[in-house]
């Protein structure tokens, strides 16, 4: 049985804890959780079965052999970096954390004989974009439009004074490449850093960020053009009841990204 740790109790990390305890529990032990917010892991662990421990970050890495971060941008690198360190398997899904310190992370898993996992989250086209870098890359732009109230309380948002509340057409929020659009937009736009490890990398990955009052899903357009050719997807997603800043299908491809670790069969780039 393979013991894992979830760091972040939130919509995600609670996702995953209960799929590990239904729909993997015959590979996997879900040994404890962690969060910053005690009360948010006390919550998680009472509609649990059997309760998982609560420990710190730290104890938490060294009890298990798979850690899973689904906490904020900030503790991304820091889980990363003391996993890896530690010979641990390690799956992010705060993947804007990582950038600019991506070969470091990078280096750490490849001295430590570990793995790194990164899941696709709310966008598509992953796969694609990863056969086509093995030839000439040109262009990776993400295009993401989202239901205004998604975007509240972005940095970028609150800086420049927008208001999203009175908005009565589409509004263009942002226009940029991936490492800004990650700074401004950290809760929002971690498939824009996605595509950037992927393909050309933060700096040359361009991404428009828009607000829609009259969307009711999360639209994220990906077109990438290469020696291979080109190619355009379009994902349309709902938001999650919990918490409208994640997409529903974020939360799938996390519990999809487990079970590709755990299953002999792997299908896909």
């Amino acid at each position: 049985m393979i013991k894992v740790g979830i760091i972040g109790c939130g919509t995600i990390g609670g996702e995953l804890a209960k799929a590990c305890q239904k729909r993997f529990a015959s590979e996997v032990r879900l040994e404890a959780i962690a969060d910053l917010d005690a009360a948010r892991a006390r919550k998680l662990q009472k509609g649990l079965r059997p309760k998982p421990q609560i420990l710190p970050f730290d104890a938490l890495i060294r009890r298990c052999d798979l850690v899973i971060e689904s906490a904020s941008k900030p503790a991304a690198y820091e889980v990363a970096k003391k996993a890896l360190s530690l010979g641990k398997d390690v799956m992010i899904m705060s993947v804007g954390g990582l950038l600019g310190k991506e070969k470091e992370v990078f280096e750490l898993a490849r001295t430590h004989r570990c793995c790194l996992y990164l899941p696709s989250g709310g966008v598509v086209g992953i796969d694609g974009l990863k056969a086509a870098r093995i030839g000439k890359l040109n262009r990776v732009t993400l295009t993401t439009r989202k239901p205004p109230h998604g975007f509240e309380d972005a940095p970028y948002v609150i800086r420049h004074g927008i208001h999203l509340k009175k908005l009565k057409q589409e509004k263009i929020l942002f226009e940029g490449d991936a490492a800004a659009a990650v700074k401004g937009f950290p809760k929002n736009i971690n498939v824009s850093a996605t595509l950037s490890l992927v393909g050309l990398g933060a700096k040359k990955t361009k991404v428009r960020i828009i607000a829609c009052p009259h969307m009711l899903v999360n639209v994220h357009e990906v077109y990438v053009q290469g020696d291979f050719g080109s190619f355009y997807t379009r994902t349309e997603n709902f938001p999650s009841e919990e918490n409208p800043k994640t997409s529903r299908l974020a939360i799938l491809s996390a519990v999809a990204t487990l079970e590709r670790i755990l299953k002999n069969v792997k299908i896909g780039t």
